[in-house]
């Protein structure tokens, strides 16, 4: 048990709350940063758009947005004075400030994205090497960091996220939220990760099916042309209101990011904590490693011109999709609800 745990993450994210309840079963008093709000919102973008700049520019601006940072980020260490800090990604924390935590504070590191393929910190990786323990639901990146001589991993499942994601009396949804068959909410990408998630949305067409996520989508529409009536241009849409619309549709394509090597995106977690059917594009650690002993046949996509057979399939079977994301979903709350995944922690903590 530790006096002081801060868990350093974007609160907007619902892995937020996952997070800080497994924290608060670890800790006396946790206290939850998020260096984004602190940074604001101006900062931020002109951040994300740096890269435009000229690299002389480009490099005087990094340094002033990484000190601003990682000082408010010391100033919030130095206050609290935790014996626990947990980041999730690397919050654009810099080595030397790694350092500084370390000589008083525990340090976790989650692994929301792989750190050989992010952009957003190019210190990520050697942030990792200050690392009491790094926690990744990747197994495969487990590996490349293991190889690089970081061997204090632990698989992780953090779970759903109950206060968020959650099944709805459907007279307390907002008649706002329409019903869909199939629903996708994301951002699409203008490279070649873009092509492969508009190829895979591209199957579920001729259904009542529909995406929301941002204007890269429409990058794709001279390919996939009948994607267009299903989009629905949209800014960040709140979790709340993104637990209402997976109320109320039956199925949720999942993915495979191609940065996601064995691993599956959150939003299977999401899917079934409000009742949805999760239909994954298949990757390794799912069957392996998350439900490995359910006993569940588990809704896969291997073979992106199967899709739309399997979405009919359930579709047409109302009763076993029902009954297959129950199974999934008490699964994953009685084996990775925040009790055991505090003991996961605490047990690998100890024995180094």
């Amino acid at each position: 048990m530790f006096k002081k745990t801060l868990l350093l993450c974007p609160q907007r994210y619902s892995i937020y709350n996952l997070l800080f309840s497994i924290l608060a079963r670890m800790s006396e008093t946790t206290e939850g940063y998020d260096i984004n709000a602190s940074l604001g919102s101006q900062s931020l973008w002109l951040n994300d758009q740096a890269f435009r700049l000229p690299n002389r520019i480009r490099s005087k601006w990094e340094k002033y947005f990484q000190r601003t940072a990682n000082a408010s980020l010391l100033k919030k260490v130095n206050e609290f004075h935790p014996d626990l800090v947990f980041v999730y990604n690397s919050e654009y924390l810099l080595p030397e400030t790694c350092s500084k935590i370390k000589k008083s504070s525990k340090l976790i590191f989650y692994l929301g994205d792989s750190p050989f393929y992010t952009p957003h910190n190019n210190y990520f990786l050697t942030c990792l090497t200050y690392a009491d323990l790094i926690l990744s639901p990747d197994s495969f990146w487990i590996s490349q960091v293991n190889t690089l001589g970081l061997d204090k991993t632990l698989h992780f499942i953090p779970g759903i996220d109950e206060n968020s994601y959650t099944k709805v009396r459907q007279d307390l949804i907002p008649e706002s939220i329409e019903s869909t068959e199939i629903l996708y909410v994301g951002a699409c990408y203008f490279n070649s990760w873009g092509f492969k998630k508009a190829l895979l949305m591209s199957k579920f067409t001729g259904f009542d099916f529909k995406i929301y996520g941002n204007n890269a989508w429409s990058r794709w529409f001279e390919f996939f042309p009948e994607l267009k009536s299903a989009y629905v241009e949209s800014g960040y849409l709140e979790t709340r209101q993104v637990n209402f619309m997976f109320n109320m549709t039956k199925i949720v394509p999942v993915d495979g990011n191609p940065a996601i090597i064995n691993g599956v995106h959150l939003r299977l977690m999401e899917a079934l904590g409000s009742g949805a059917l999760p239909l994954i594009e298949y990757r390794h650690d799912v069957d392996k490693l998350i439900f490995s002993g359910s006993g569940v046949d588990l809704p896969f996509i291997r073979k992106y011109n199967e899709a739309r057979d399997h979405a009919n399939y359930w579709l047409c079977h109302e009763n076993e999709r029902s009954q297959t994301v129950e199974a999934m979903r008490l699964f994953v709350l009685q084996n990775y609800n925040p009790e055991m995944n505090a003991a996961r922690l605490s047990e690998k903590l100890i024995k180094g």
